[in-house]
């Protein structure tokens, strides 16, 4: 199934995979994936969000949040904890959810974390990048994360590639 210049995969129900390739190096790709700076500019699951904070202690056990903002205010911020980071190849790292994240620091979990495996893999002078995020709670959830990662990887190839 392509979505833009992705191709995504629904392999099972609690298991999404998304490729693409990317005319950047790996080093850049995944710069851009895991620098907070970049990941502002780049996480657009939904039109018109803003991400007023991102945080990201790239480390094994260091973790991550991502404070997500819909235009009417309401707040999607997403944390985790890093499992693996081996630049610039390869990151594994949890995906939850925050009960309220409208606050500025770690909140109180969902509790449900799935799991993030995201590669960039060296193709001459591109980056054939593949996430998989796997462990969704229901299909529905793999479905509505479907949409936003389609929308949030076609925004963060296109910072990749003109950095």
């Amino acid at each position: 199934m392509k979505t833009g210049n992705n191709e995504l995969q629904k392999p099972d129900d609690a298991t999404l995979i998304l490729r693409r390739m990317l005319n950047a190096p790996p080093e850049l790709a995944f710069k851009a994936w895991t620098t907070a700076e970049h990941i502002q500019q780049w996480m657009r699951p939904e039109p018109g969000m803003i991400i007023p904070l991102a945080i990201m202690d790239l480390r094994v056990g260091g973790k991550f949040r991502i404070q997500m903002q819909k235009p009417d205010g309401e707040f999607f911020t997403a944390v985790g904890e890093f499992r693996e980071v081996r630049a610039p190849e390869r990151l594994v790292y949890t995906w939850d959810w925050e009960k309220d994240g409208s606050g500025s620091e770690f909140g109180e979990v969902e509790g449900k974390p799935s799991l993030i495996t995201v590669e960039f893999l060296k193709r001459g002078e591109r980056t054939e990048f593949v996430m998989t995020h796997t462990r969704f709670a229901t299909p529905a959830s793999r479905d509505n994360h479907a949409m936003g990662w389609s929308r949030a990887v076609e925004s963060f190839a296109n910072l990749a590639e003109h950095q």
